[in-house]
C-alpha cells in the first residue's frame, strides 16, 4: 500500500523537558598512611555518594591536590604521616584553596603528641572512629549537617 507523502505524523502536545545537568559529586581528598584505615575511609565516602581520591603520605596528596585544586571540596588527612605532616598539607592546601575545608584524624590526638599544633577551631577524628561520626563531621564542613 502507497503512503502519502502529505501525511504527517501527529504531534504531541507534551513539552519535552530539557534535560538537567548531572549534579556533581562532592569530591574528598583523603591522606592517610595506613592502608587499613584509608581504605576504610574510601569505601565509607565511595558508599555514601562522593568521590574519593587517596593518598598514602601528605607529599603525595599535595602534589595531587597542586595538579588540580579545583578538583576537590574537601581534605580529610591523618596528621602523623611520613614525607610530609597532616599539619604541613594543610597548609600547602590553604595556599592554593584558602577556603577549602581540611579535616584532620589521628592515633595521637593528646596535647603535645603532634608534630605541630592543629589550627585553632580545627575538628579532629580520634582513631578509631565510627562512621557516623566520620560522616558528621564531612557533613558539617560542608554545611550539611
Amino acid at each position: 500500500m502507497p503512503v502519502d507523502p502529505t501525511l504527517q505524523p501527529p504531534r504531541k502536545n507534551r513539552a519535552t523537558p530539557a534535560p538537567q545537568p548531572l549534579a556533581r559529586r562532592r569530591s574528598i581528598l583523603v591522606a592517610e598512611d595506613d592502608d587499613v584505615v584509608r581504605e576504610f575511609v574510601r569505601i565509607v565516602f565511595e558508599q555514601t555518594g562522593f568521590a574519593v581520591t587517596t593518598a598514602p603520605n601528605g607529599r603525595d596528596a599535595g602534589d595531587l591536590f597542586a595538579s588540580d585544586p579545583s578538583a576537590f571540596d574537601l581534605v580529610l588527612t591523618d596528621i602523623v604521616m611520613p614525607f610530609a605532616t597532616g599539619v604541613e598539607l594543610a597548609a600547602r592546601v590553604h595556599a592554593l584553596r584558602p577556603e577549602l575545608p581540611v579535616l584532620f584524624m589521628s592515633a595521637f590526638p593528646g596535647p603535645g603528641l603532634t608534630p605541630e599544633p592543629l589550627p585553632p577551631d580545627t575538628p579532629l577524628l580520634e582513631k578509631p572512629f565510627t562512621v557516623a561520626f566520620l560522616l558528621e563531621l564531612v557533613h558539617a564542613a560542608f554545611g550539611t549537617a
